[in-house]
């Protein structure tokens, strides 16, 4: 079935672009056709299920709530949720809550039942699930890099087109009686395809309803294309690196970020043209130019710079607001698709509001933002580094979602002795939901409070002494060693 006819360049290239995506799922169906029942434990039975695709923005969000019901003969604690392994790198951030009482379940990546077709992360229930007894699960999951720019270039005020490849069905670990899926569009839909061509597709100006579908098996897989219109600008940076220095002898917390972005949008077609944009400015926001940049910083934040390659940023301006402080960034040129460009921020703030010390102890634990998130932006390689203050010691860091890994090493500065403890975050595909407290556990002593004043006392002695000697010593030729 196609609902919009195309010519025979357009499919070509669609399917050209579509061949990495459709290759996983022929793989796919050729390997759960040679297996008797699927790896996970068929404990549960889905009776309705109700799936949504959000294509509005740049990062898609796919929900998926599933009313399940306990077959077998004992109480179930765990449900299963399979994510094909062609998209495990674009998974960037999964969460699951009970539908009915909004309570969060608990979600973990499960090796056990991994294979090279399907990675299965394990919901844990809030409660036993009896037999018979039915249960309503949500699952939130936001996948990065999955929108193809097609035509890959566009003009400079030229609206942009994607298109986006993806399973008719919802895929699950066990059957369901009956399922639908819901795709919305940022506008109306261009062109939708297919396969296999009996599946029911209805469109209804920015949605593509897919189904009801009954009696679908466990990990089912086809392939639909959707075609649609989206401006502005795809985000996406590059790097990312947030320096952090704890001064607990100072009261300070001092930030300085690091960004490398680049708009993964479609690319400009020739050359961008002054006059055009000069002529008209508001045709920029039909295409894909980024014009400029907002992040939000602490309240108390004092000390702001910001600076990009060569000197200030043509025009930045900060707003107070009730709980933070806004600030705006504009590069001295429109950054469209293809385009890049790299900037850092920083400031200080008062340490108390990040700082706490356990009573009674040495102990003190540091709970700072992981970032400051720019909406609808991904951030492919992430680093956070944390600097304690010198004399920190059995120090451990602490992250809600799952990182690449954590380095403790030591850092020397200025007037440093031992130096200070550090922890290095290496993080990647981390988007605005990861935006959560990091903290850092770590014992600090009140003798410590003392190791940089007397580190500082013991070298301004050293250079005093110093200068008494060469003060008394006699530099003439035949004269006297000391001065009498």
């Amino acid at each position: 079935m196609r609902l919009i006819a195309t010519n025979a360049l357009v499919a070509t290239i669609i399917a050209a672009i579509s061949l990495t995506s459709t290759s996983s799922f022929v793989a796919a169906e050729e390997y759960w056709s040679e297996q008797d029942v699927p790896l996970v434990p068929q404990s549960f039975k889905i009776t309705n299920l109700l799936r949504t695709l959000d294509l509005s923005k740049p990062i898609i969000r796919e929900i998926t709530s599933a009313a399940v019901q306990n077959t077998a003969e004992q109480d179930q604690t765990e449900y299963y949720f399979p994510v094909d392994q062609a998209y495990a790198d674009n998974l960037a951030f999964i969460s699951a809550e009970n539908r009915k009482t909004k309570e969060a379940l608990e979600v973990t990546k499960d090796d056990k039942f991994y294979d090279a077709q399907f990675q299965y992360y394990k919901i844990k229930l809030a409660t036993p699930l009896p037999p018979g007894e039915k249960v309503q699960i949500t699952v939130r999951s936001s996948l990065t890099n999955l929108i193809h720019a097609f035509p890959t270039h566009v003009g400079q005020a030229e609206k942009q087109k994607f298109v986006f490849f993806g399973n008719p069905f919802a895929l699950t670990a066990y059957p369901a009686s009956k399922q639908k899926t819901t795709v919305v569009t940022p506008n109306n839909v261009l062109e939708v395809h297919e396969h296999p061509e009996e599946v029911d597709v209805v469109v209804k100006n920015n949605q593509v309803i897919l189904g009801p579908y009954n009696d679908v098996n466990s990990l089912e897989h086809g392939i639909f294309e959707v075609q649609y219109e989206m401006t502005g600008a795809v985000p996406h940076i590059r790097h990312f690196r947030r320096e952090i220095e704890v001064s607990q002898w100072g009261n300070n917390l001092a930030v300085e970020e690091h960004y490398n972005f680049v708009n993964q949008g479609a690319e400009l077609k020739g050359q961008f043209s002054r006059i055009d944009y000069q002529r008209n400015p508001m045709g920029i926001r039909e295409g894909n130019g980024v014009l400029g940049f907002q992040t939000k910083i602490p309240k108390l934040a004092r000390d702001i710079y910001y600076r990009d390659e060569i000197g200030n940023i043509s025009t930045s301006a900060i707003a107070h607001q009730p709980d933070h402080v806004q600030l705006m960034l504009k590069p001295r040129f429109p950054l469209f698709g293809g385009w890049n460009t790299t900037w850092y921020i920083g400031y200080n703030t008062p340490l108390d509001g990040y700082l706490r010390k356990v009573t009674g102890t040495d102990k003190h634990i540091l709970k700072v933002p992981v970032f400051s998130p720019m909406p609808d932006t991904t951030y492919e390689d992430v680093e956070i580094r944390v600097v304690l203050p010198e004399g920190a010691k059995n120090v451990k860091a602490v992250l809600p979602f799952e990182v690449n890994e954590i380095e403790y090493s030591t850092t020397k500065t200025y007037m440093d002795s031992a130096g200070r403890s550090t922890v290095t975050i290496l993080a990647s595909n981390l988007i605005e939901d990861h935006a959560q407290d990091l903290f850092i556990e770590y014992e600090y002593s009140q003798v410590s409070y003392l190791t940089k004043p007397l580190a500082a006392a013991t070298m301004l002695m050293a250079i005093y002494a110093t200068s008494i000697v060469f003060s008394r010593l006699d530099f003439n030729i035949g004269g006297s060693t000391l001065k009498k």
